[in-house]
């Protein structure tokens, strides 16, 4: 039945009930009502065969549920739903057999509703052959049509009646019965929902069908055409025929509820151990860790695998849904997809990606959505570090790149030692020393489990700023003779930092300027950069041959310190 297609049960319930239609057409003889006894013997019989198949299903849940309580949990919930709710419906149309029979055979019981239990024995109704403890039947008015049409239908055929105990009440019922088996659906503990299989559902439609017909021009109710005049013993096999309906539909739910709980019987031929590492680059100090587990899959219909040619943001919680060939990954003789990422083909920074995995199962192909755990495409890191260059310069912001292989900058700390800082800006990390000749960087990382690791630490050399070098002229400390013409538009004294990779700005205070003329040294003092009114005058003077001395050169450096650097000393050629 769940497949859509009808067992031979279903197919020898069915003519049995053409055939009871088809009686019902005919002159109501002896012989007739005999055969309605027959059928009805027949239906009950299969009645007793399903609710034995059905006992045994439960006993299978229990069985299940024993062993893997939490995965059987859902699936038997569903199950004793099912069975409550069957069970109602199977002894509401039980009760309306005995009502029926009652006031087949008096009249005053459809009136005071009273009288039905003496034909039922332990829940059940008597059978239309049953004899009393003397011998003598109990349905004795097996062609009475009048008093159980008023019950279940009423006298106006064309509009029956919607009242307590009756045809159209049971219709309802069957009805609502039939909403409740297709509406079934829950999360399992993987957190996949389960749903009716489609073709359970498609049977179940076909069973509980309770259409109108159309005779001779005109409609006939459901309701009229199997209760309105017809013989006791006939509406008893219809009643009949409803409740193994119920309790077919009820089996072949139970069976897809218990075949559920088994993965739907999928096929595996193979089954092979994965290790999966949460990351294959370790730090001293941080602990190893991957997911162990067995996978199984069926190596004769290999699943497919796909992945998005397109970035996931990690925060879009869609899964992949229309995908195509070109998204294929191969797959290796073990079974597994094989993704390949080319780095120059996502550039630099974090990565992930969506997949799904297409496979066979009992219901046809599936689907799971999985993620492509993060990785970080990083250019290729050389640090080579002069250990005798290890310095900071007082007074300088230091620039500083601190990084661990492996960890995100995002989870370092680093801290320096007393007397200094360390902040952070765009760039990266700043040093700025402060007193001591000595400077010490700790990193710290924190691990994937939360837990922070030292990650080591670096000495460091603090030393002031190197003495600039002064310049007049053009010339400085290391040359001997300048030009008088260039002497004469010198503007001033400069002083640069030379060879020095920061960018430095110095300033000159004051200078000196000394001529020696006639045995006489004349001193000149300006107390700024530039050359004094004097000192041009005193230059003018000064023949090729005779010597200039610039002495006492004092500059401000960036460290706040004020230094005297080299005297120059040049021959005026």
């Amino acid at each position: 039945m769940a497949g859509g297609k009808e067992t031979p049960r279903q197919k020898m319930i069915g003519m049995m009930y053409l055939v009871l239609t088809a009686l019902l057409a005919m002159n109501v003889s002896k012989e007739v009502l005999d055969s309605f006894v027959l059928v009805d013997m027949g239906l009950r019989k299969t009645e007793s065969t399903l609710d034995s198949k059905n006992n045994d299903t439960m006993g299978a849940f229990a069985a299940k549920s024993a062993a893997n309580p939490e995965k059987t949990k859902p699936f038997k919930d569903a199950a004793d739903e099912v069975v409550a709710r069957s069970t109602e419906l199977l002894e509401y149309i039980e009760e309306l057999k005995a009502r029926t029979m009652s006031v087949s055979h008096n009249a005053n019981a459809l009136k005071f509703g009273e009288g039905f239990e003496e034909y039922m024995v332990d829940g059940e109704t008597v059978s239309l052959d049953a004899v009393d403890e003397n011998g003598d039947a109990i349905i004795t008015k097996k062609d009475e049509n009048q008093e159980n049409t008023s019950l279940l239908v009423g006298g106006a055929p064309e509009a029956p009646k919607e009242t307590e105990w009756s045809a159209h009440e049971l219709k309802l019922k069957l009805e609502a019965y039939r909403d409740y088996l297709k509406s079934i659906k829950f999360k399992e503990v993987t957190g996949k929902q389960w749903e009716v299989p489609p073709g359970l559902l498609s049977a179940i439609d076909k069973i509980f069908t309770y259409e109108d017909s159309e005779e001779a021009d005109k409609i006939v109710k459901w309701e009229t055409k199997n209760f309105f005049h017809n013989p006791l013993a006939a509406v008893i096999p219809v009643m009949t025929k409803l409740q193994v309906d119920v309790q077919n539909a009820q089996a072949d739910m139970l069976s897809a509820l218990l075949g559920g709980i088994e993965g739907k019987s999928y096929k595996f031929t193979n089954l092979v151990p994965l290790v999966v590492p949460q990351t294959s680059y370790i730090l001293q100090g941080d602990t190893f860790r991957a997911d162990v587990l067995l996978a199984a899959y069926d190596g004769t219909n290999p699943p497919k695998f796909y992945i998005d040619d397109k970035k996931w943001d990690g925060q879009d919680s869609t899964e992949l849904t229309d995908v195509t060939d070109e998204m294929r990954l191969d797959v290796g003789s073990n079974g597994l997809g094989e993704l390949k990422i080319a780095s120059n083909q996502v550039g630099l920074g974090e990565h992930q990606f969506k997949g799904k995995i297409v496979y066979s199962g009992p219901s046809g192909d599936e689907d799971y959505s999985f993620y492509v755990p993060k990785f970080t495409v990083a250019s290729p890191a050389l640090v080579i570090s002069p250990v005798k260059m290890n310095v900071f310069y007082r007074g300088l912001p230091n620039p500083v790149e601190i990084s661990v292989p492996g960890v995100p900058a995002d989870k370092l700390r680093p801290s320096i030692s007393s007397g200094h800082s360390l902040t952070k800006d765009a760039n990266g990390w700043v040093v700025k020393p402060g007193k001591g000749n000595e400077a010490v960087i700790t990193v710290s990382a924190e691990m994937p489990d939360g837990s922070v690791v030292n990650m080591g630490k670096k000495d460091f050399r603090v030393k002031r700023i190197p003495d600039p070098v002064p310049s007049f002229a053009g010339k400085g400390p290391s040359d001997s003779t300048v030009p008088k013409g260039d002497m004469g538009v010198a503007a001033g004294v400069r002083a640069e930092m030379e060879n020095f990779d920061f960018d430095v700005t110095v300033k000159v205070e004051s200078f000196n300027m000394i001529f020696i003329r006639d045995g006489q040294v004349i001193e000149k003092v300006s107390n700024s950069n530039r050359v004094t009114e004097e000192m041009k005058a005193n230059m003018k003077k000064v023949g090729k041959g005779q010597k200039l001395y610039i002495e006492k050169i004092k500059v401000k450096l960036p460290d706040g310190t004020t230094r005297q650097v080299a005297n120059i000393s040049l021959k005026v050629v």
